[in-house]
């Protein structure tokens, strides 16, 4: 194997890679850091909590085995070194994400490992990518119940693009919550897509792009084990303006009931809405971002969560700073605050 260092002038485009001679495989090896400080209000008390963590920390890495085969693995420890209760996290690094892809043809690929399903567009997005400093709130309600690791679950998926690579279809079987001796059915998913203007043919969806990339992107996905469901629905609009300028825009709506076999899970609806202006300028993008979790149980507090913040791309989403004020106000109860300041370091 020989190396190769494949770099150029502005550090977004720099990458760690190894690759045979012939050019048939390669390696490649990357890393992705959040610190973050926080500041919250505590719910029941006068208290605000104070943190100074790692939301995220990553080190990730990507095969190609052939023309034909990869391999995209990353390890994460989430929330490292912030304290619940005094204590702090001292750090549970497991597998995040182990994807390997075999690709028949640009119309059929199978995924296989453990991967993040077929929820919509925001469940779907890469972290490293994000115009906020986080999913929504409310993004991967159904994790806990379907023991699932935020949105990720066990499987073997089909993928594949359509119309000149618009139309992506997404159909997948997963391990589900398996119950006693693991007699339960197993948990089925799938999702379409279209995209009108630049298609999107990767195991992740598009964050921000900083002007650069014109997306509009229309999106239905489902999510059923036994009678628990989930059904989705998103637009995703990222829209270059002149001078380097562009607009973004998206918005999520789940529904879902996790009936008599997930009892944990009541039926409810979830709504992300949010959207930015990037001044190229001056490296800015304003955002605000809009949450809400509706149970149809009237006795279950309904909660909305509605952010406003600043992000600074020294250097895109290799290196930027985003700052936010988040108001939490149940439906019943006080409202909460919170402030958060992340540095976000990545290289992949």
């Amino acid at each position: 194997m020989t190396f190769t260092l494949l770099a150029a002038a502005a550090p977004a485009a720099a990458q760690l890679q190894w690759s045979s001679k012939d050019g048939s495989q390669s390696f490649k090896v990357g890393i992705l850091g959040q610190l973050q400080a926080e500041q919250a209000d505590v719910a029941g008390s006068n208290d605000t909590s104070k943190n100074l963590s790692f939301r995220r920390l990553r080190l990730i890495m990507g095969f190609n085995l052939s023309n034909d085969l990869s391999i995209f693995f990353d390890t994460d420890s989430p929330n490292l070194g912030k304290a619940t209760n005094g204590v702090k996290d001292a750090g549970n690094i497991f597998v995040q994400d182990f994807v390997a892809t075999y690709k028949f043809a640009k119309e059929f690929q199978l995924d296989g490992g453990l991967m993040l399903m077929e929820q919509d567009y925001n469940h779907n997005q890469s972290a490293a990518s994000l115009m906020a400093l986080d999913y929504g709130a409310y993004t991967f309600n159904e994790s806990a119940p379907t023991t699932s690791r935020t949105g990720r679950d066990y499987g073997l998926r089909a993928r594949g693009y359509l119309g000149d690579d618009h139309l992506e279809y997404r159909l997948g079987v997963y391990q589900g919550v398996r119950g006693t001796n693991n007699s339960n059915e197993f948990r089925y998913a799938g999702r379409l897509m279209y995209s009108f203007f630049t298609p999107q043919t990767g195991l992740f969806y598009r964050g921000t792009s900083l002007g650069k990339v014109h997306t509009l992107a229309f999106g239905g996905s489902f999510d059923k084990q036994m009678d628990y469901t989930n059904y989705g629905g998103d637009v995703y609009l990222d829209q270059p303006l002149g001078g380097g300028n562009s607009i973004v825009l998206q918005g999520d709506y789940n529904q879902i009931d996790g009936g008599k076999f997930l009892t944990t899970l009541p039926k409810q609806d979830d709504l992300l809405i949010e959207a930015g202006f990037y001044i190229a300028a001056a490296k800015l993008q304003p955002f605000i971002q809009y949450a809400s979790e509706n149970f149809k149980d009237p006795l279950r507090i309904d909660e909305t969560r509605t952010t406003a913040g600043l992000a600074y791309f020294a250097s895109g989403h290799n290196n930027n700073l985003k700052l936010s004020y988040t108001r939490i106000e149940p439906k019943h109860g006080d409202s909460r605050k919170q402030v958060n300041l992340q540095w976000q370091v990545f290289q992949f």
